[in-house]
């Protein structure tokens, strides 16, 4: 059976644009209002907060907003709800998250 991905896109506020911009290194990448965020097969959503080991150099945390938070938890059917979630390198350069206009 092949696997089904779950992803969900947010619309960006403008304070996650800033934050986005100071955190990612798409400086340079010209203006971006939404991010698409692919979940993994099996994967547990939460593991895109905070790991238990704590944060690495590189990694931050893109905050939702409430509506944001409701849309995630509904697409993936989760019971309780996220509200952040964890960009690392590693996950930018698998483009499991990616921003885009």
């Amino acid at each position: 059976m092949a696997e089904v991905k779950r992803s969900v896109t947010l619309y960006l506020e403008s304070w996650q644009q800033r934050m986005a911009k100071d955190f990612s290194g798409l400086k340079r990448a010209g203006k971006f209002n939404k991010v698409i965020i692919e979940f993994k097969p099996g994967g547990c959503p939460a593991s895109y907060e905070i790991p238990p080991d704590g944060m690495r150099r590189g990694d931050w945390l893109l905050y939702l907003t409430d509506s944001q938070m409701a849309v995630v938890k509904e697409k993936l059917g989760l019971r309780t709800a996220i509200s952040s979630i964890n960009i690392t390198p590693d996950i930018m350069k698998s483009k499991a998250v990616i921003f885009q206009q």
